[in-house]
């Protein structure tokens, strides 16, 4: 009887057992997606923590900018004899970039406010030479005042005899180093930021500094240049994850009128999980371009192993609006392909491109004799997205800067 007993309870225990694992595996298949879903949500949301939070407070991988520069070959020849410009490109001097996120404020509506502090680390064995390569090219302040006094006769006249006094020149033979990050002094910039002195301006923590000029002159290690960001953080809503909600606490810029002056689209390339997936498009918010940039879906592709969706810069991002009549408010009144930023943080005549003008209006490549050839893929724009967690895998942007250079009447 005792054996007999022994079997039935062990059959019991079978018998329990086998239908527990039953119905545990029964609700996992049922609800495996809900599982998945709220164990990648609780660590993709911002909050202290989180994977995703450490991985946004600072880089937590290897970044690298490579910057190129044209060398202007034919200065005096575009004045005396009317020649085109004869470019040739010099690069690429290599940077490793580390971000991090600092003077954080957390907001009880789901959103999170601070800035970026970004430090670049020059890479000699990445580069084609060291930060002393010589480089002849647009000197920006004299060519930016010229631009500034356009239209008026008398301010026309003041500057032009400033200019004439100073000996300026409109190109100038400086260092890659000087043009990025050390900056270099100019009569037009000392003479300018002692005229602009203004108490409310000096304390403004956004203000372009006016001693020196450099694209990325005293942006090294230092949080103004971004700006003050809001996004939300997807705790209270995780489909809003990443979504910014303003810039230098204001939803819109003066930098372009109408729904172009929205501040919108992903903060800092954060998305919720699975729009990668669901979604033909996404939008990124440029704090240089005082805009957001929108990549489309291409396809799916493998990277490392891992397959993503691949999303390609838009070819209308920076389409005129006789190719792209949404694109009106941008004030992009030239030729397709080249976006005007002349009002995006100072009054300067820049203007942002593909690479070479890749995909823009014939015309400008015409504008040189040569030196400048557009190749696609080698001068596109991409993000690759892990579609569940639309993460980005891999990321390259490739833009260029360009200063328009144009006969001022009065000069």
């Amino acid at each position: 009887m005792f054996c007999s007993t022994v079997f039935s309870t062990k059959k019991l225990l079978l018998l329990f057992f086998s239908t527990s694992s039953l119905i545990f595996g029964t609700i996992t298949l049922v609800f495996r997606h809900r599982l998945f879903s709220s164990i990648l949500n609780s660590q993709l949301a911002i909050e202290e923590g989180t994977a995703a939070y450490n991985a946004w407070i600072e880089t937590p991988i290897p970044v690298y900018t490579k910057f190129y520069f044209f060398d202007m070959v034919n200065p005096r020849d575009l004045f005396h004899s009317h020649e085109k410009p004869i470019l040739e490109e010099k690069g690429p001097y290599t940077f490793r970039e580390v971000e991090q996120k600092v003077n954080l404020t957390w907001h009880d509506n789901g959103t999170i406010s601070y800035r970026r502090v970004k430090f670049w680390y020059f890479e000699r064995e990445m580069s084609v030479g060291p930060l002393t390569d010589m480089v002849t090219t647009i000197n920006v302040p004299v060519v930016g005042s010229a631009e500034f006094v356009r239209g008026d006769f008398f301010m026309e006249w003041g500057i032009s005899d400033m200019l004439s006094t100073i000996e300026a020149r409109i190109f100038v033979k400086r260092t890659i180093g000087e043009l990025l990050f050390d900056g270099y002094e100019d009569t037009v910039m000392d003479l300018g930021s002692s005229f602009e002195y203004d108490e409310e301006e000096e304390e403004d923590p956004n203000k372009v500094p006016m001693d020196k000029f450099g694209w990325f002159y005293k942006r090294n290690g230092t949080s103004w240049a971004d700006g003050y960001l809001s996004m939300h953080t997807g705790v209270d809503d995780m489909s809003l994850l990443g979504k910014i909600a303003s810039w230098n606490k204001r939803t819109r810029t003066d930098a372009y009128p109408g729904d172009c002056g929205l501040v919108r689209g992903s903060s800092d390339g954060l998305f919720p999980p699975g729009l990668a997936s669901s979604t033909d498009s996404i939008s990124i918010f440029s704090t240089d371009l005082c805009r957001p940039l929108h990549f489309t879906k291409t396809g799916m592709q493998e990277v490392h192993g891992i397959p993503v969706e691949k999303f390609d810069l838009a070819a209308t991002n920076f389409a005129n609006s006789t190719v792209c009549p949404e694109n009106d408010c941008y004030n992009n009144n030239i030729p397709s392909g080249v976006q005007n930023v002349t009002q995006c943080k100072m009054e300067s005549p820049a203007f942002v491109s593909r690479p070479h003008f890749h995909l823009a209006d014939p015309f400008y490549k015409d504008q040189f004799q040569y030196g400048i050839e557009a190749k696609e893929g080698k001068h596109d724009s991409s993000f690759w997205v892990e579609p569940k967690s639309s993460i980005p895998v891999k990321v390259e942007m490739r833009l260029q800067l360009n200063v328009l250079l144009r006969k001022v009447e009065g000069i």
